[in-house]
């Protein structure tokens, strides 16, 4: 059975840092039978896993007595942001600490148009366990007309971009950067990661970069932050509700990264 966007999108988030997860699933490929056992126990009607790949990887560690494997919970639940919310965090503090997500980026672009190309983007690096942080933003020339739209909402001229680099002089930084990380932060963040993908695609590149862990503030947020009409909170919104209402630069891609990395942060204390 198919699980709306929303559910599945919630499901991406991981616990687990790059390493781990990497030696967790080498060793389920030589040998399942524990695997196998947990599902007999675990899989029953109307359960869901919050994330398959980190139960598979709890079972691993349960197995080498480092940690209790993550249990599914009723799938109705999942159908709550603020539920889901609450079995992440959970599961986050039951993982050994040398197991956790320990580098997050937040990612944000700012572009031509609304199906265009990049003309700004930003990392914040934060590390998960001294919450220390590294700023990373660049303007590249998009080879591509920026429309009226697209101007009037971050302001970045086509004169301000005709000696920066393109994305393909800085495509191999760029994806340096999201190799290095377990998670990558955002707030709609599909979006960014579809204007990466084309961006890719625009230089015959294809890597599998939107395969990583993601967390979306979005998403996350979008039953926790309360709002007059029920929907999807805007970056602005879901800050104003966390913090009041701030004098902030929206639509600059450091400062969206940057209030973006607040609000997660202010969710992982729900």
């Amino acid at each position: 059975m198919s699980l709306p966007p929303k559910i599945e999108t919630l499901r991406r988030a991981s616990v687990f840092n790059k390493k781990t997860r990497k030696r967790a699933i080498e060793k389920l490929k030589k040998d399942k039978s524990y695997l196998m056992k947990c599902l007999k126990e675990d899989i029953k009607e109307n359960i869901i896993f919050r994330n398959y790949e980190d139960y598979l990887i709890s079972v691993v560690l349960e197995e080498e007595n480092k940690m209790q494997r993550f249990k599914p919970f009723p799938r109705q639940k999942a159908f709550s942001s603020k539920d889901f919310l609450s079995y992440y965090i959970q599961d986050l503090k039951n993982t050994p600490k040398e197991g956790k997500i320990r580098k997050v980026g937040v990612f944000d672009t700012e572009t031509t148009d609304i199906t265009g190309y990049i003309i700004s983007y930003a990392v914040v690096i934060q590390d998960m366990e001294d919450l220390s942080t590294k700023e990373i933003y660049e303007l590249l020339n998009p080879e591509a007309k920026i429309s009226e739209e697209a101007f009037s909402v971050h302001k970045i001229s086509q004169e301000e971009l005709k000696n920066k680099p393109t994305f393909k002089e800085k495509k191999d930084e760029i994806l340096n950067i999201f190799n290095s990380l377990d998670m990558v932060v955002g707030h709609n963040v599909l979006y960014d990661f579809g204007v990466l993908k084309r961006e890719l695609e625009r230089i015959n590149h294809f890597p599998n970069v939107i395969d990583i862990p993601i967390f979306d503030t979005m998403y996350y947020a979008a039953d926790v932050v309360v709002l007059e009409k029920k929907k999807m909170p805007r970056l602005e919104e879901a800050i104003a509700f966390f913090f009041g209402k701030k004098n902030i630069n929206y639509h600059n891609a450091l400062e969206d990264v940057k209030a973006t990395l607040k609000v997660f942060n202010k969710l992982l204390e729900s």
